[in-house]
């Protein structure tokens, strides 16, 4: 890593983007049968799919595979590169469902309409301001159907986990395999910060990546800033913005609420 460059999170190429999905396979436990549900809640509702913050394609290249029209957009064109390598392995009728975009979730024009928007996986946090969250509902609403329907998955914030200041994360560092070498990689959480003023934590994350031999022969930094919104807050927000909520869930098995595990909102547009 360039010395004095701060990393943002996916954004560049780099160890964070190469082994993002190996992680997400390796330690699945928050999205255990996150992919059945949405293709649960696609077919409820049908074409199109907007997801946004689609990454490498984890989810969007699945919906496609069952037989919907799937817009991706995301803001890393690292990640977007990788999504565009997997999809040219699929089936050109598959490649002709999906399409992914450059886009900012916070303000977005993709003049057409969605039955469905989603957000998996937390990627929602990643908007750090309650002036940009509220931006980004507002954008979404404006891409749905009159009966369009858009899913949050956010995590539940514990308060234990919520301390402010320096917080030691440093337990299991997992270390997973880089399909682009062939390599190791150890990944580590640095540093964790809880700034509890703006509800941001701030979290270094480390990849080293050693060869057959165990030299390291690369490592990478990146800087992850999430912010954790209260359920209540949550519920608010999206009333502010135009919203009802049709059910909220606490994991993808559609069990009721429950404190410090995920939320999942399932809201629809109320009448202009």
């Amino acid at each position: 890593m360039e010395k004095g460059k701060e990393k943002t999170f996916y954004l560049e190429k780099g160890l964070n983007v190469e082994v993002y999905d190996a992680l997400h396979a390796a330690v699945p436990v928050s999205l255990e049968g996150d992919m059945d549900f949405y293709i649960r809640q696609a077919s409820i509702t049908g074409s199109p799919v907007l997801e946004l913050g689609c990454g490498t394609g984890r989810v969007s290249l699945p919906l496609a595979e069952a037989g919907f029209t799937v817009v991706g957009l995301d803001i890393s064109p690292a990640m977007l590169e990788l999504a565009e390598r997997k999809r040219s392995s699929y089936s050109i009728d598959i490649q002709k469902r999906i399409s992914f975009v450059k886009g900012n979730m916070v303000d977005f024009d993709l003049s057409q309409s969605f039955n469905l928007i989603i957000i998996p996986f937390r990627a929602w946090q990643s908007l750090i301001s309650p002036d940009d969250q509220r931006r980004s509902l507002l954008t979404m609403r404006r891409h749905l159907t009159d009966k369009g329907l858009l899913i949050i998955d956010i995590f539940d914030p514990r308060l234990d986990m919520c301390i402010p200041g320096e917080q030691d994360r440093s337990k299991h560092n997992p270390v997973v395999k880089n399909i682009f070498t062939g390599n190791d990689v150890e990944i580590q959480i640095a540093k964790h910060f809880n700034d509890t003023l703006n509800q941001v934590l701030i979290e270094t994350w480390r990849f080293i990546e050693r060869n057959s031999s165990g030299e390291v022969v690369r490592m990478d930094e990146e800087i992850l800033r999430l912010r954790w919104t209260y359920r209540w807050e949550m519920r608010y927000l999206l009333e502010l913005t135009g919203f009802e909520i049709i059910n909220e869930f606490s994991n993808y098995d559609c069990s009721e609420p429950s404190y410090g595990k995920e939320q999942i909102w399932i809201v629809r547009k109320t009448g202009d």
